[in-house]
């Protein structure tokens, strides 16, 4: 009998790491269905909100490309301050302003809990875009969607073909005005060095100025873009997947600024 338990007891263990790797298995599984449905609701979300905007096929040069319906947007959240559209590529979201830089990391514009977030403006910026430095975040998603395609448009260490001039130019839309901007610098930075990136507002005209100098000087490449204290700049940062504390960013100036025509 002691010898028909023992190999009893044996058969069991194929079994225990049977089931064990099952386990294993079907949590990873879980998980990754998880994330590709957050990915499907954010997406679905997004592409819902971009029923209140409109976009001309073939806009004249120096012409907004897109009309917003801020009425019905301010209907799903009031916390919408504008909109991004970059032509040739994917970005085209509302963006919206928190009380804080955390509350809309994780939560879309409808205000669910989804890590994709949403496209904000920095708590302490102003929500006009007039601050000297209006910074915006977005999540760098690995399908692409939100700021994801920023390192393939813009980064040429990333991606050797990334060719700026060819999506140069990124409209911000808000209730009442019309921003044109255009690439100036582009970079990868580390946020435990580099936080001066996100300074907003300066205290002096010579401390903006070695701002902008060091921008262009640690540019990924010369846009031969001028840049001075003169203008209003917008920097667009998203996380990177090499490091937890690097970033990517791209720096514009504002380079036309008209009045918008309510819907």
């Amino acid at each position: 009998m002691k010898k028909t338990k023992k190999k009893k007891k044996r058969s069991m263990i194929p079994l225990l790491l049977f089931l064990i790797s099952l386990a294993v298995f079907c949590a990873a599984a879980y998980r990754i269905l998880n994330v590709q449905w957050l990915y499907h609701e954010a997406e679905k979300e997004y592409e819902d909100l971009r029923k209140y905007t409109e976009k001309d096929p073939n806009p004249k040069k120096d012409k907004c490309p897109v009309k917003v319906d801020f009425d019905k947007l301010r209907k799903v959240n009031p916390d919408v301050i504008g909109w991004i559209y970059i032509p040739k590529t994917d970005i085209d979201y509302p963006i919206v302003q928190g009380k804080d830089n955390s509350y809309y990391l994780h939560r879309t514009y409808k205000k669910e809990n989804n890590f994709a977030g949403s496209i904000f403006l920095d708590s302490n910026c102003r929500k006009d875009f007039y601050s000297a430095n209006s910074v915006v975040y977005g999540h760098n998603m690995r399908n692409g969607s939100m700021f994801g395609m920023l390192k393939k448009y813009y980064d040429t260490k990333y991606n050797e073909k990334a060719d700026y001039k060819k999506r140069n130019i990124v409209w911000i839309v808000t209730p009442t005005r019309e921003k044109e901007y255009t690439i100036f610098a582009a970079r990868e930075i580390n946020v435990s060095k580099d936080m001066d990136v996100y300074t907003i507002d300066f205290g002096t005209v010579e401390e903006y100025q070695e701002y902008l100098e060091n921008a262009v000087k640690k540019s990924l490449y010369n846009t031969k873009v001028p840049v001075s204290t003169n203008n209003f700049i917008l920097t667009l940062s998203t996380c990177t997947s090499t490091t937890e504390t690097g970033r990517f960013i791209i720096q514009c100036k504002l380079i036309q600024d008209t009045e918008r025509n309510a819907k």
